[in-house]
Order: structure tokens, then sequence, then C-alpha cells
């Protein structure tokens, strides 16, 4: 029994700290959400990416019973995630690069929700999710430049194949964890579409916050599919 002691201890210090950085990342984002200046950017801080990066350490220092390949995959989605966070609050045009640094991070992602469930185990959220990348990608289409129009195909399709295989996850494992990831993947696809409306068509009034406060709870939702306990039985 004595024995067990330093682990229980060191467990709960992994544990400590993990909520210690998500509270941080809570905190970041409110922050974010909160300013005035039209973007967040490196002149202060938090910012997006700082916000993305406490995420990272999150998950990072998780290791109750958590796969190997499914928190690593997560924390490397992150990373990719908070780098094309950078990308975008550069000064100037570094948009292909933001979007290939999420495109990385949806491939992660999708890896991740691989590691416990057979990709496309359920249709439908393949349909759904399928009709609405179609539909985005059909309305961006004449909006967006001819340089554009291949990368934007790319990546709308492995974000819409991310979250269909985050939904079919959830439905073939009904846990918590599945869950979480697959609202989280849900709304990265909501940010990313709100996000297009913003730079593609007409700037929406609340723009700034919807766009961010979805990707902020994309992302939070993705890291708490790491963090919360798991159903030992799945």
């Amino acid at each position: 029994m004595q024995q067990n002691e330093p682990h229980r201890h060191n467990t709960n210090g992994i544990r400590l700290f993990s909520l210690l950085w998500l509270s941080a990342a809570a905190v970041s984002a409110i922050w974010v959400l909160g300013s005035r200046s039209g973007l967040p950017t490196w002149h202060g801080f938090p910012n997006t990416a700082s916000t993305t990066l406490l995420l990272l350490a999150s998950t990072a220092g998780t290791s109750r019973g958590v796969p190997s390949r499914y928190r690593w995959s997560i924390v490397a989605g992150l990373g990719c995630s908070a780098l094309g966070d950078a990308f975008l609050m550069l000064p100037g045009d570094y948009f292909v690069a933001g979007l290939g640094s999420f495109l990385a991070a949806h491939i992660c992602y999708l890896w991740a929700f691989t590691s416990d469930s057979r990709l496309a185990g359920r249709i439908m959220p393949f349909v759904v999710w399928g009709i609405w990348g179609i539909g985005l990608v059909s309305w961006m289409w004449p909006r967006v430049t001819r340089p554009l129009r291949i990368p934007v195909v790319i990546y709308a399709a492995a974000l819409s194949v991310m979250a269909a295989q985050a939904a079919s996850r959830a439905a073939a494992r009904c846990d918590a964890t599945a869950i979480v990831a697959a609202v989280g993947a849900g709304l990265f696809v909501m940010s990313d579409s709100l996000l297009a409306f913003q730079r593609f068509c007409h700037p929406l009034e609340w723009g700034r916050i919807l766009v961010l406060g979805t990707y902020f709870a994309a992302q939070g939702g993705i890291a708490l599919s790491v963090m919360l306990p798991r159903d030992r039985t799945a």
C-alpha cells in the first residue's frame, strides 16, 4: 500500500498542473475575446497562439490511462494549430501558411480519432459533414481567387472528414471523452465556416467574437477529450 503512495502523489501532481494550464488557457481565451482590437496580435499577451499553447500544455501533462497515440496526436494537432494562429497574426498575408498549419492539425486529429475507432464506422456523420463541406466550397468557389481554390478545397475536405470521424467515433463509443471530442470538432467546422464568411463575403458585427469563441471552444473540447477520466470498460 505504501509503495503506491508516491505514484498516487505523482498522479495528483500531474492532474493539478494540467488543471492549472487549462485554467490559464480559459483566462487567456477570455482576455482575447474581451480585447477591443480587430484581431489579437503579438503586441499583447495573451493571444490566440498562447491560448492554444496553454491547451497543449494541459494535454501533454495528462497521463491517466490515455492511449499514447491519442494523446500525442492531439498534442501535435494543438501545436500545429498554435503555429497556424501565429501565421494568421503576423503582419502581411500568411493565409496559405496558416491554412497549411491547420490542415496538418486536422490530419493529427484524424489520426487520433482513428486510434480506437474504424474510419467511417458510421456513415451518416460523413454524409452530413460531407454535404456541409460541399456546400461551403460551392459557396466560396466564386469568391476565392484562383491560386487559393485548390488549397481551400483540400482544407475543407480534411476538416469535414475530421469532424465526421469524430462524430462517427462518438456514436460508436458513446462515452464522454468521445462526445466532447466530437462537439469540439463540430465547433471547429463552425468557426472556420464563420471565418470564411468573414474573409470572403461580409464582416459580421460580432464576427470576431463568434469566430474566436467557437474556435477556443473547439480546441478546448478536443483538449478535454484527453483530460477527462476515461471509461475503463471502453
